[in-house]
């Protein structure tokens, strides 16, 4: 093949990407669940691993 047409096949192959991914994330719903909306409200806790012996 020559290199004038596979960066043709490789341009035709980024532009279909690109409407691919605009159709895919232009739908939030479809891949975004409602879990993890309400999830990102809530404030982040924590985790201390300390081994003092009293009760946390």
């Amino acid at each position: 093949m020559e290199k004038r047409n596979l960066k043709r096949i490789i341009q035709d192959f980024e532009l279909l990407l690109n409407e691919l991914k605009s159709e895919v994330y232009s739908d939030k719903e479809a891949y975004v669940h409602p879990w993890y909306e309400q999830a990102g409200n809530t404030p982040l806790r924590v985790h201390s691993q300390d081994d003092d012996g009293y009760a946390d």
